[in-house]
């Protein structure tokens, strides 16, 4: 048996100091000169230990048989040297130039060839289609990348320039390379980033980014990074639209085939166009039509944003490329019937070459008249309603509003508002009329229709309306009431984005009347004078919402909240069950899927409406008012219809909360029952979860003093809501 031996920590101490003192011993020669100094050790951090890397390409080179060499530091989010990174890691290299159009025969107008981009790393797709995107990965070597111990790395491809014979190298082009890198640390988090150099090889000088035309942060406006619906694609590893551009070139095309569910063919194969151009056009045309893309995809400013920063942020009205038009004008309900061949289900082909007779000045529209201004959906866009005064007279209890519309310069007469009743009973073109207390608005949205319509001083318009019809006396002489006045007017164009007297058909319908024009709401005290700044609390700005949405939401176009909380406030319910609260109706569109079911969108991701705070319980006044959930089912009558009795209400901070958390899912009995130890006022004892709100009586005899922000501050909100119901 082994002898083992307790040490006390003196004889450790002196063991220590022995066997170090031989170490050194060790390090020297026979002739007692010092042996050489080690490797100093890495400098910086380890990849393992960061939660954010940045690549920055320092420098690049191309060999005379076409192989690149890359030069890179990389970082952590503090700027401090990170090593460690391996060749695997390096998820993606592309590389290419600026050329043009006649390099790859796609010019559709002789003599004014566009620059696009042209890739060194194509892929032969057959039948004479291809595509540059047979980037460079990491996996597929085993000596390319040199990690230099400092946080700089020299990455060698082992790829050569490949064109396909279609066109040749270019040293002095301006040519740039896509460095994806892709890696974990040790806590397993996914750690991405796309990094971009633009340089000439021949005098190796630095260029500025060629062809910007969009920027990356105007995609992730609606494809916000880190959540659902972010830029992250082909494995997570492509997370910038400019990552997508090195490899979708805009002479990308390929035969593709579409397949049902369980993966069979269906109809017959088509070209595609692969260009980034083409896949975002196609894939927003489809969305919208799918009810994911909130808006139409015609809306061209939505992604074009003017931009002094981007050299070429008005490149979308240049008239001179056919395949960006095909990519949305190529169906029957997209183009004239005249430009159909319904034979052979396409385009005729005289008119395949759209942009022979659609370009500016001289030709028919293009882009940018045919999108915004000569089209009527972009006119009514731009169409403006100003509430120019509102008074009271308490005596008839009748108010008298007055309204300018313009457009542009022009400004819009009685004659010009489409005058045709609703299908749903009033009028197509109306004012909306309430009043707030407190941060509430005091009755269910009233709409005032054109019948109350004359026209006024200086073509301006004024509507008259009394408590006869509606409940003014009741808004109005409400204690520290604010009148509120907003708009769904219908202006009537000439199908050319020109505004014209409106045109009755045969069945009494307005056969040239516009969508929506855009309403802001306008607050007045009782005595007229004008409330410059809404009296509400901003829960949501609808700068967040227009991040996607712009100005066109659901059934109308508006730039602030209040207009659409005017008609969808805590007053209003669903025929029965449910809130018309827009709260509730905000949340309950906010959870959206992609076509091939992935989530795009859920509504926990508070703050990417509400900003930093606008989802805070303690915005929620202790003694605001309850909100609607519906009314009392009392059974049928002997028809058989439903008789409604008494509505039904929520205590305001419950509402909020339940505005999501709806049963079975996101609501139980444990749930309730805490909601309520906590003040909350939730349910009928004994009702079901199904069922919310007691009636409104029974709650005005109520002292309810909700405590729910008492511990569900803003981080526990939003920790508790950080990775639920998603991949993030």
């Amino acid at each position: 048996m082994m002898n083992k031996f307790n040490l006390s920590a003196a004889s450790k101490a002196l063991l220590t100091a022995g066997l170090l003192s031989l170490a050194v011993t060790g390090c020297s020669g026979d002739d007692g000169k010092n042996g050489e100094d080690g490797k100093p050790g890495p400098v910086g951090k380890p990849i393992g230990a960061v939660s954010q890397v940045k690549a920055d390409i320092t420098s690049a080179s191309v060999s005379e048989d076409g192989f690149l060499t890359v030069n890179f530091n990389l970082a952590d989010a503090n700027g401090a040297a990170v090593f460690g990174l391996q060749q695997n890691d390096i998820g993606a290299v592309s590389f290419g130039r600026m050329g043009n159009e006649d390099e790859v025969g796609t010019t559709d107008i002789e003599g004014s060839p566009r620059e696009i981009w042209l890739s060194y790393f194509n892929k032969d797709k057959g039948e004479g289609h291809y595509t540059g995107s047979s980037y460079f990965q990491g996996k597929n070597c085993e000596d390319c990348l040199t990690d230099n111990g400092d946080g700089s790395y020299t990455l060698v491809l082992n790829k050569a320039v490949d064109t396909l014979d279609k066109y040749a190298f270019d040293a002095d082009a301006t040519s740039g390379i896509y460095l994806g890198v892709k890696s974990a640390n040790d806590a397993g988090s996914t750690l991405v980033d796309n990094s971009f150099f633009y340089w000439q090889p021949s005098s190796d000088t630095a260029q500025d980014k060629p062809k910007a035309v969009i920027a990356n942060e105007t995609c992730q406006s609606c494809h916000r990074p880190g959540q659902d619906g972010a830029l992250a694609l082909h494995g997570g590893k492509h997370v910038t639209l400019e990552s997508c551009t090195f490899c979708h070139a805009d002479y990308n095309t390929y035969m593709k085939q579409d397949k049902d569910e369980d993966g069979n063919a269906v109809g017959e194969p088509y070209q595609f166009d692969g260009s980034i151009k083409g896949m975002a056009h196609d894939i927003h045309s489809h969305s919208y039509y799918n009810g994911i893309y909130p808006q139409s995809a015609s809306n061209c400013l939505t992604c074009h944003q003017p931009d002094e920063n981007l050299a070429m942020a008005d490149a979308w009205k240049g008239d001179i490329d056919t395949a960006t038009c095909m990519n949305c004008h190529n169906s029957p309900y997209a183009v004239p019937s005249w430009h159909w061949d319904p034979d052979n289900n396409q385009i005729q082909e005289s008119k395949k070459n759209c942009v022979s007779c659609h370009n500016d000045p001289d030709g028919y529209r293009g882009a940018e008249r045919g999108h915004y201004a000569e089209n009527d959906n972009a006119q009514a866009a731009v169409t403006k309603v100003t509430f120019n005064s509102m008074s009271y007279d308490a005596a008839s209890k009748t108010v008298v509003a007055n309204m300018t519309v313009t457009n542009g310069d022009t400004t819009v007469t009685l004659a010009q508002i489409d005058p045709s009743p609703y299908k749903y009973g009033g009028y197509t073109s109306a004012i909306v009329f309430n009043g707030v207390v407190d941060d509430d608005f005091v009755v269910n949205y009233q709409k005032v229709g054109y019948d109350k319509f004359a026209a006024g001083a200086e073509g301006s318009i004024d509507v008259t309306f009394t408590d006869a019809d509606y409940k003014v006396a009741e808004v109005m002489e409400t204690e520290g009431v604010k009148a509120a006045l907003s708009s769904q007017l219908h202006v009537c164009f000439d199908g050319k984005g020109a505004v014209e007297d409106c045109k009755e058909a045969t069945d009494g319908s307005i056969s040239n009347s516009g969508p929506y024009a855009v309403s802001d709401t306008f607050y007045f005290e009782v005595d007229g004078t004008k409330v410059e700044d809404t009296p509400r609390v901003q829960h949501a700005a609808m700068t967040d919402c227009q991040q996607c949405h712009t100005t066109d939401i659901k059934h109308r176009f508006s730039n602030d909240m209040d207009g659409c909380a005017t008609c969808h406030n805590g007053t209003r319910d669903k025929k029965g069950t449910g809130s018309s609260n827009l709260a509730y109706i905000v949340h309950s569109k906010h959870y959206l899927y992609d076509s091939s079911g992935k989530m795009f969108f859920k509504k926990a991701e508070c703050q990417a409406c509400h900003g930093e705070d606008g989802f805070s319980l303690s915005k929620i006044k202790g003694d605001a008012a309850p909100v609607a959930f519906g009314k009392e089912n009392l059974g049928t009558d002997a028809e058989g219809k439903t008789i409604w009795g008494e509505q039904l209400v929520v205590s305001p901070q419950t509402a909020a909360c339940v505005s999501c958390h709806q049963a079975p899912y996101a609501l139980d009995s444990s749930a309730a029952s805490h909601i309520q130890s906590m003040g909350g006022i939730l349910v009928q004892e004994g009702a079901s979860l199904s069922t919310l709100g007691i009636p409104a009586s029974e709650y005005e005899a109520l002292d309810v003093q909700e405590t729910c922000a008492t511990c569900h501050k803003d981080a526990a909100l939003l920790d508790a809501h950080s990775n639920w119901g998603s991949s993030h």
